[in-house]
């Protein structure tokens, strides 16, 4: 027995509000200020001729697609289902993930190879305004990370910003430092080395962003979930003697479909609503999957 066609409906409608709506204008503010801080930062390392400071800026990059990332979903979530989407417009922001992954991993990779041409330099970068861009940027991305530090406890794609911004921040700390170190050693070499260092750190965030986006294109289970630790949750259910034909997929970052054929005793068969709104509710509150299609089945011989 299939849940009815009313709950599934309910159960798709809800799906278009986003678990942190209030979070949107403070994530538009956060936004701005992040792309006001990138394009100082891509200007001023031109200026600076700091390859550390246009490093940083490429991470700021990062964050600053994170953000449109998380605002994107608000957005989107938003928007009512239609005859012909039928989960509304949530994939787009995968899309845009993977295209910006990839864009992210090509500027990586050529602040790597800047970098490596510039250790023979003997170009001495303008450390002073290195310094003091490198300060906005970090007094910039502790606002951002304040603005979004309450909301990244409830939502894994808000949560990602937050962590973006913070190792952005980092990464001010490391153009600061550079330009410090530069000033008082005159080693030119730290400024190509300290851009290497953010470049890397670049990739490896640009990785798990593509691994994640591919891993939703392909339907797989979502990183933040165990498929096990689900099943078990539905097994912990009185009555629930065995899961079968479990699946577990994301649809977004914060949309998680689930379908399965679970063996309940005879009684639920008869009455499936009690077993099924427990199901679904503790879905909701240990999983935070709140699109499911269950079909509950007679226990097997032998089952349980």
């Amino acid at each position: 027995m299939r849940c009815s066609p009313d709950s599934v409906l309910e159960n798709k409608q809800s799906n278009h509000v986003h678990p942190v709506a209030g979070a949107r204008r403070p994530l538009g503010i956060a936004a701005g200020l992040t792309g006001f801080i990138f394009f100082v930062e891509l200007a001023g390392g031109y200026y600076t001729r700091s390859l550390a400071l246009l490093s940083d800026a490429g991470h700021v990059f990062m964050d600053l697609t994170a953000l449109g990332f998380a605002l994107i979903a608000m957005i989107l979530a938003d928007r009512p289902v239609s005859d012909r989407r039928t989960f509304g417009l949530h994939r787009l922001e995968v899309l845009a993930a993977l295209a910006n992954g990839g864009l992210i991993v090509g500027m990586a990779v050529w602040i790597m190879w800047e970098s490596a041409g510039r250790f023979s330099s003997t170009s001495i970068p303008r450390v002073g305004p290195m310094a003091v861009l490198g300060g906005a940027g970090l007094i910039i991305n502790l606002v951002v990370a304040w603005l979004l530090h309450g909301f990244s406890k409830s939502d894994l794609n808000m949560r990602a910003a937050f962590l973006h911004v913070a190792s952005d921040a980092l990464a001010s700390v490391g153009v600061i430092a550079g330009a410090g170190l530069i000033s008082v050693t005159g080693w030119t070499f730290v400024d190509p080395l300290v851009g290497m260092g953010i470049a890397l750190a670049i990739l490896v965030n640009a990785g798990r962003l593509l691994r994640e986006a591919v891993n939703l294109l392909l339907e797989g289970v979502p990183n933040h979930l165990d498929l096990a630790q689900v099943e078990k949750t539905i097994r912990s259910v009185d009555g629930v003697h065995a899961v079968d034909d479990l699946h577990l997929w994301g649809l977004c970052s914060h949309l998680t479909s689930l379908s399965a054929h679970i063996q309940v005793d005879a009684a639920h068969l008869t009455h499936p609503a009690p077993i099924l709104n427990t199901i679904n509710t503790l879905l909701q509150e240990k999983h935070a999957i709140t699109h499911t299609t269950i079909q509950l089945e007679p226990t097997k011989q032998g089952t349980g």
